[in-house]
């Protein structure tokens, strides 16, 4: 088991390693950060609210026989692939921002869901123009990125940088989804405007990554 993983059980419990299947089975809601594994949350049959931040790599189906879980929530995740999404029957709410994900279809497949936030990811054109509209046809209530924002996370992409850019309460922000670039992917994120930041990419792009070391441009209040 991820040491990650524990360490949040425990704190959900006040139980140590090795955790009983009467201790696992209790656990109706883990908020885990930082792991590199979702292994043996199966086990957890009656979860049914996960919050997941900043872990890498993210495996849906590792999270298969849960039954009950009805709130998934996924940030700064490095979450690419949604395989494994629809054997979650009892989903109602996902909130899935500053991940890398692209395709939205299997979200299709999942019968109760009602709230869909999938903001500051670099969906396809098909996705964003074609699947959100689907999802909100069939009543989903659905918090995606505007357009200029969206597209500056293409652009992003086509640049080869990992990161996510999202409107936050005090501007839009970069973040560094997952664990490849920094140890805590949920802090750090700084205020940088997107005409700014479209600059950048054009004239001078290897100025990109070093905005995260820009304190001027670090926020002063908590929270995305």
């Amino acid at each position: 088991m991820d040491s990650s993983v524990a360490q949040a059980i425990s704190n959900e419990t006040g139980q140590q390693q090795p955790f009983s299947p009467e201790v696992l089975q209790s656990i109706t809601y883990l908020h885990i950060s930082y792991a590199h594994t979702l292994d043996d949350l199966a086990f957890c049959h009656n979860l049914e609210v996960l919050q997941i931040m900043g872990c890498d790599p993210v495996d849906l189906n590792q999270l298969n026989g849960l039954s009950k879980l009805a709130s998934l929530v996924i940030k700064c995740s490095a979450l690419k692939d949604l395989s494994g999404v629809e054997n979650l029957p009892s989903l109602l709410r996902f909130v899935a921002g500053m991940n890398r994900i692209e395709d939205l279809s299997p979200l299709l497949q999942c019968p109760e869901l009602a709230r869909l936030d999938i903001q500051g990811n670099p969906l396809s054109e098909h996705s964003y123009r074609t699947l959100v509209p689907q999802l909100q046809s069939k009543g989903i209530r659905v918090t995606v990125s505007d357009e200029p924002v969206w597209q500056m996370n293409l652009e992003l992409q086509r640049h080869g940088f990992p990161f996510s850019f999202y409107k936050a309460h005090d501007g839009t922000r970069l973040c560094r989804p997952g664990l490849a670039l920094t140890d805590l992917p949920d802090r750090s994120h700084p205020i940088v405007a997107l005409e700014d930041l479209s600059a950048l990419l054009s004239q001078d792009p290897e100025e990109v990554p070093k905005l995260f070391d820009r304190l001027d441009l670090m926020p002063t209040t908590f929270g995305p």
